[in-house]
């Protein structure tokens, strides 16, 4: 075992602990610091040279992340979420049809958008609504963060773990969507059953029909920013190339931006400052990271060891249950690049989309959306604890998980 290998192995460990724990002495320590930090050690100690550093970032990814986050910013700035909200309310007469139609439009815009945008921009007006109509807020809030979830699991651009498995497996746009849309649509019955049952004794309170509050600040540029995504979906569908698919939303949203010039008093600068580059760094650190330790071979002896042990990759319950585990573990994001690495066929490239995914729906931690919905809902006074959440968490991602993998692989 040369030296090498040994400080790679130890940045790489190093770094996934640093992500876990997001904690130190007391300090935060934001998940892109500590991949940057690992990407950075890589550098330093030659494990990945000079040479590689730009080749290792894979900038469909980067640009892909851009792009949709540029256009759902563009939507919220509009108040397109807001005034989707308000409709949802007049439109439910009552709790129980509110949970209903916010699942199914949260897993919808969560599917064509990255779901951490749509929630960030959604999470702020459903409480409003829940604040006034003095709901339990627990079934809404946990609605939107599992359907986020598992709307994201039916496109390549629901979210950034999707987008990367899409790049790498070069499973086209409209076959990935024909394969998990019915993993997505079970799923989501399955958890607005779970939130239902478990909830069902505030499922009956009446709404009062609410007076128009909510207008669309720019009803041209919202048709324009609209009929953009609509033909955005339909290239990614008629080009069928996972190269270039990924370049369309950075497209897509430069055009928008320089139309949004064009709307009164608005800033596209603005728009581009609320993209979440913390994610965008995210991923360049860990495409350094995955690339020191692709050098080295950490991916090969994870999978020789386990085969060792008789626990192969190729059988789908094992790798399936290891793929939720460690997603749980580092978070949906690493786990997928890490474990990326050494996976082949397409119908586990979909199980890693899948059952990454649906395990974010296990623990408070388990995947961004969570963590930012229950972020917003504390700074407007609203605690989901860890055993609310796990009461539910638990066993919906599990019986999830095994819907999920028997509809791909059987």
């Amino acid at each position: 075992m040369n030296l090498i290998f040994i400080e790679g192995t130890l940045i790489f460990v190093f770094t996934y602990i640093l992500i876990t724990i997001k904690n130190i002495f007391r300090k935060n320590i934001p998940r892109s610091v500590s991949s940057l930090l690992g990407a950075a050690l890589m550098i330093i100690f030659g494990i990945v040279p000079f040479y590689d550093v730009i080749q290792s970032i894979n900038m469909g990814i980067i640009l892909l992340l851009f792009g949709m986050m540029s256009i759902v910013g563009i939507f919220g700035s509009l108040g397109f979420f807001d005034w989707i909200a308000f409709k949802l309310i007049n439109f439910s007469n009552n709790s129980r049809n509110f949970l209903i139609l916010l699942s199914f439009i949260t897993a919808i815009l969560s599917a064509f958008f990255l779901n951490d945008a749509v929630v960030l921009f959604f999470s702020p007006i459903v409480i409003k609504i829940i604040n006034e109509e003095k709901l339990n807020p627990s079934p809404y809030i946990l609605s939107l963060i599992f359907s986020a979830n598992i709307g994201s699991v039916a496109t390549e651009i629901g979210n950034p773990q999707n987008a990367y498995i899409g790049l790498m497996s070069k499973i086209p746009f409209f076959y990935y969507f024909e394969r998990m849309f019915l993993v997505s649509l079970i799923s989501l019955f399955i958890s607005i059953i779970f939130l239902y049952l478990y909830y069902r004794k505030d499922m009956n309170i009446t709404f009062h029909k609410k007076e128009e509050k909510i207008k669309i600040k720019n009803k041209l540029l919202t048709v324009i920013s609209i009929s953009a995504v609509i033909l955005m979906i339909i290239l990614m569908i008629i080009l069928n190339n996972p190269d270039s698919l990924f370049i369309i939303p950075f497209i897509s949203s430069s055009i928008l931006l320089f139309v949004y010039i064009f709307s009164e008093s608005s800033d596209p600068r603005k728009i581009i400052r609320d993209v979440d580059w913390n994610i965008i760094m995210f991923f360049i650190g860990l495409f350094i990271v995955l690339q020191g330790i692709t050098i080295i071979g950490i991916p090969r002896n994870i999978e020789n060891i386990f085969s060792d042990a008789g626990l192969s990759f190729k059988n789908p319950y094992w790798y399936t249950a290891f793929v939720a585990i460690i997603s749980n573990l580092v978070s949906n994001v690493p786990a997928v690049l890490l474990i990326g690495s050494f996976t082949t066929g397409t119908n586990y490239w979909l199980d890693l989309a899948m059952s990454s995914t649906l395990a974010g729906n296990m623990t408070v931690i388990g995947a961004a959306a969570n963590l930012i919905v229950l972020e917003i809902a504390s700074l407007n006074g609203i605690e989901i604890s860890w055993k609310e959440f796990l009461k539910i968490g638990i066993p919906l991602s599990i019986v999830t998980i095994i819907a999920g993998t028997y509809i791909i692989f059987i």
